[in-house]
């Protein structure tokens, strides 16, 4: 049958396709699909998630579940309009979805409303089905981590250390006001005082800014506003200390939600200002607001994430170790890891849950350089001999000043003061100290033990091939990551949010690796 079409001459045949269109039929036997129905199906989900209200809201929450996680699998990430735009023509979608297409908003209740509190649980459920199915050594854990840009203006940074230099230039504006208008009242016989010795803070101000307009009412005087107007004296302090006051509740807010951080965004609260390799654009060493994103991983497969406000990797390793142990109630047996974790608090902590040191230290390769006239006046270079004694490269021994006890980290450490009292007159001098009291060394005898026990486990030839691996393992992750799939940004912003989305990038890669592994494995029984 032959229809004419409107405004047109031509003559287009109608064809009508069948209304049973089977999606099962469509999609391939090996389709990446296939596995994420078969992992999620595999894991009680409603452990986890109360899909009771899903059926108010038209969907069935597990093939929604599905779709999130095959987007970020194929992508790396996924956002709502583009989950909205799959699910109408991409046939894996539709097979997923049985043909609904769920609205981008749909999607972001989904996401909100069930994914927000259980995307941790649910992360661990799916390792835990994938040591059953695949083989995976979880004794080792590659621990690395990256920053990230945060999604916020660059320019809406605070920095605490202007904050606290303004703020102490306001105190010294509100004494000097305060001064004023005391020495103002006495003049004009006002009885009001106000005493410079309490605390200035935004209460104080407030108390004050009520007197003053208590007195003005009292006197009949009329605030006035706008250009060329003549104001009264006690208005003018008026709004001098309603400034005061609105500058002081600022700075305050600025350091809660600091929290001994140096530095915030305005845009996003939770982001710190982080010395970055290479920001959205590609530009290098920038300085931009980010979350350091700490990962662990055993052969491939990301078991653990992290994310820190803190730019020091080495501040985030014991909260991830600890993260990790409340996850799967265990401890990995080795923790390779580059040099910006290793730490005597650190190693206290592994040494303390039986984990075997693989964390390289700064200055280790330093030390594996061979000695110079450049570098044998390090400090790395003087440590104690078979006596106790640490000799100076021109023969002379260290007197012991004094010992301390360092009670300032997680673990107490006693710290030792050397001095030599032989650097008068000597011909080396001007090569070893530039110090008009001699040479100094300060020494802890616990952490060069630990520091003996890294280079002992690294130059063994599982030591060589745990970083070797370290190296494909975790740096390969965040290259396949943020290359491959140029997820180089995130999208979220708060510390909850921007974990969320890690954790659905994560659970991403892993459906990745599940899959691919599986259909290697098919492979080589096929062959």
């Amino acid at each position: 049958m032959y229809k004419y079409l409107v405004n047109s001459n031509a003559i287009q045949p109608s064809f009508q396709f069948p209304l049973n269109f089977i999606y099962e039929d469509s999609v391939d036997p090996d389709d990446i699909s296939r596995t994420v129905k078969e992992v999620v199906e595999g894991v009680n989900v409603f452990k986890f998630i109360d899909f009771s209200h899903r059926n108010s809201y038209g969907y069935d929450g597990v093939k929604m579940l599905e779709c999130v996680l095959l987007a970020f699998a194929l992508n790396g990430y996924a956002s709502t309009r583009e989950l909205e735009d799959l699910c109408k023509y991409d046939i894996r979608f539709q097979f997923i979805m049985e043909g609904q297409k769920p609205s981008h908003m749909a999607f972001q209740r989904f996401i909100h409303d069930d994914l927000m509190m259980p995307a941790e649980e649910l992360f661990v459920e799916f390792n835990r089905y994938f040591e059953s199915h695949d083989k995976i050594e979880t004794d080792i854990l590659y621990i690395d981590g990256t920053k990230l840009e945060a999604n916020a203006n660059k320019m809406t940074f605070v920095w605490m250390k202007a904050t606290k230099k303004f703020r102490e230039k306001r105190w010294k504006k509100i004494m000097d006001r305060l001064m004023t208008f005391n020495a103002y009242c006495k003049r004009e016989e006002i009885p009001l005082r106000f005493s410079i010795l309490k605390e200035l803070s935004f209460e104080y101000l407030i108390e004050i800014t009520d007197k003053i307009r208590e007195i003005m009412n009292r006197q009949g005087i009329e605030e006035k506003h706008g250009k060329g107007q003549r104001k009264h004296p006690l208005q003018r302090y008026l709004e001098g200390f309603e400034e005061d006051a609105d500058k002081i509740l600022k700075y305050t807010k600025y350091y809660q939600i600091a929290d001994g951080r140096n530095s915030f965004s305005k845009t996003d609260h939770s982001a710190t200002f982080m010395h970055m390799k290479y920001d959205y654009y590609n530009h290098t060493n920038v300085f931009k607001p980010g979350y350091n994103v700490q990962m662990g991983s055993s052969d491939g497969y990301i078991r653990h994430v992290y994310v820190s406000s803190d730019a020091n990797d080495m501040n985030t390793f014991i909260p991830f170790l600890e993260g990790y142990h409340m996850s799967y109630g265990e401890y990995p047996k080795k923790t390779p890891a580059d040099a910006g974790y290793g730490s005597y608090d650190n190693y206290s902590y592994c040494k303390e849950h039986g984990i075997g040191l693989y964390m390289k230290y700064s200055g280790y390769r330093k030390e594996q350089e061979k000695l110079s006239d450049k570098n044998r006046f390090k400090s790395y270079r003087m440590k104690p001999n078979e006596d106790g004694e640490i000799i100076c490269p021109a023969g002379h021994a260290f007197t012991l000043e004094w010992e301390k006890t360092n009670r300032k980290g997680r673990y107490p450490r006693t710290v030792e003061h050397y001095r030599n009292e032989h650097c008068e007159g000597c011909p080396l001098r001007t090569q070893c100290t530039r110090s008009k009291n001699g040479r100094t060394l300060t020494y802890t005898k616990k952490l060069d033990m630990y520091q003996k026990e890294v280079r002992e486990n690294l130059e063994t030839a599982e030591g060589k091939e745990l970083m070797k691996q370290r190296s494909i393992q975790s740096e390969g992750i965040f290259g396949q990551i943020k290359q491959d799939y140029e997820y180089d940004r995130l999208w979220r912003r708060g510390e909850t949010g921007v974990k969320l989305e890690i954790l659905l990038v994560s659970m991403g890669h892993n459906l990745r690796r599940y899959h691919n592994r599986k259909q290697k494995s098919k492979v080589n029984i096929q062959a």
